[in-house]
């Protein structure tokens, strides 16, 4: 099985190029998704209760109701580039990254338990987080800053929002100098899946696959210099 990293700018079409290729029979590994289940987890909870307060949380549903993280208020609380919110943002990252390390390599293994040919590993931070040591190639999805400005209204995102979160990551000049493959993302969908899916061929030659998908054994339908938005 090969562990393909995915990376990119923001709103540069990379949760795109994942879902693509997840239909062409990658296991998509997001990040994102996992992180946010393990904000749910009761200890992770407690912890972020007792730094930030009960303010944090989304207001209850019901009365015996389990309370959740606003994930826009956490948000507010971790990016920017003042002293408090780095280290706001440290202190979440130290509290939520080891249980969602686990999860991700735990998928890692189901996914070569069950015959995936690909364990597409979708983390944000993905060279911050040295998981490109994991990886045996990388991708890079990125698209112009008026395209992705064009995109973030989908987001109900401003400039200053997109900016906000570019700070927060590796610059994406760097993202792209240290992966196997860029992709630009400036046309149309069809142009990224026909990219997309000329990579994917290449990459099956390489490894000894028909590059067709496989069946969901699950019924769900659903290394070269690589090892927490």
């Amino acid at each position: 099985m090969i562990i393909l990293g995915i990376v990119g700018s923001p709103a540069g079409g990379k949760s795109t190029a994942a879902k693509y290729l997840a239909g062409l029979g990658a296991e998509w590994i997001n990040a994102d998704l996992i992180a946010r289940d393990c904000l749910a987890d009761v200890d992770v909870l407690a912890q972020l209760v007792e730094r930030f307060g009960e303010a944090i949380l989304l207001p209850a549903t019901a009365p015996e109701s389990t309370r959740e993280v606003d994930r826009a208020k956490i948000a507010d609380l971790v990016f920017g580039e003042d002293e408090q919110k780095r280290n706001n943002l440290r202190y979440l990252e130290s509290i939520v990254h080891p249980p969602t390390r686990q999860r991700i390599l735990e998928r890692i293994e189901q996914s070569a338990e069950t015959g995936k040919p690909v364990a597409l590993l979708d983390v944000p931070l993905l060279f911050e987080s040295r998981w490109d040591l994991a990886c045996d190639a990388i991708w890079c999805v990125h698209a112009s800053l008026e395209n992705r400005l064009d995109r973030i209204e989908n987001r109900r995102w401003d400039r200053s929002e997109l900016e906000r979160r570019e700070k927060c990551q590796l610059a994406i000049e760097t993202k792209c100098r240290l992966s196997d493959h860029v992709m630009w993302n400036d046309s149309t969908l069809e142009a990224l899946h026909e990219n997309l899916h000329r990579q994917w061929l290449k990459l099956a030659k390489m490894n000894q696959w028909s590059g067709k998908p496989r069946p969901d054994p699950a019924g769900d339908g659903h290394k070269k210099h690589c090892l927490s938005d």
